[in-house]
């Protein structure tokens, strides 16, 4: 499995805080467009279909923690 980058990581963090893609592009001043790219480029890493997938397999891999 590919190793996701801390931006993959940042978002993946986000979307588990409840922050929708809009809300994390302002957080990191990208585009909604990026931070999208982010996110899928993080599914096919972890092999996941939807983003609550790839929370689920970061989560249980440890990759991302919830506070």
């Amino acid at each position: 499995m590919a190793k996701l980058t801390q931006r993959e990581l940042a978002c993946l963090k986000l979307l588990s805080k409840g922050l929708r893609a809009a809300a994390i592009a302002e957080e990191f001043s990208i585009s909604v467009k990026t931070v999208d790219k982010h996110i899928a480029a993080a599914k096919l890493k972890l092999g996941a279909k939807t983003r609550e997938h790839a929370l689920t397999i970061a989560i249980s891999q440890k990759l991302i923690e919830i506070d």
